[in-house]
């Protein structure tokens, strides 16, 4: 399989229970859109030169999605560092609950889908040339359509979620 990311996520809820339902909800449904692994094996052909028995995870992500109060608190940042040895660039990108917390279901989704977009985006560019086998350029247009059906609800969740 031509697997090349892994994402992943740590919720510290909402304000409210029901807004903490809602964010993990949201959260669950990106995260599953974009591990699936259908998509991605269906587009490494064009983003890796190696065989794909032989492909690698070349982006390793986690979004931290936080109070305010305890990012500012705990001094935490996003950050991004490129690891040579295993062509691999590391994404840890902090988000404030805040900034979603009076937005339904769907507003959540569509602002955390273009929050986390633009961000990736910035840092994927970034290292586009640090590379060895994994073509960044390509992906970035392709990612950006995969975040256009997560926003537009496209994707087929298998997860089941209790109404709050």
């Amino acid at each position: 399989m031509g697997l090349f990311l892994r994402i992943t996520y740590q919720s510290q809820g909402g304000r409210t229970p029901e807004k903490a339902f809602i964010n993990r909800k949201v959260l669950s449904y990106i995260i599953d859109g974009l591990n699936d692994e259908n998509w991605q094996d269906s587009i490494s052909i064009k983003l890796t030169t190696l065989d794909p028995q032989y492909s690698h995870i070349a982006i390793d992500a986690i979004l931290r999605f936080f109070l305010s109060e305890n990012i500012e608190g705990g001094n935490l940042k996003s950050f991004y560092r490129y690891l040579k040895k295993d062509d691999k660039l590391i994404i840890d990108q902090m988000l404030t609950i805040d900034k979603y917390d009076n937005l339904s279901e769907i507003e959540t989704r569509k602002a955390l889908c273009d929050d986390i977009f633009l961000y990736f985006k910035d840092v994927i560019l970034k290292y586009k040339e640090r590379f060895l086998d994994f073509d960044a350029v390509v992906f970035i247009p392709l990612l950006e359509e995969r975040f256009e059906e997560i926003k537009n609800g496209k994707i087929v969740s298998r997860r089941k979620y209790e109404q709050w």
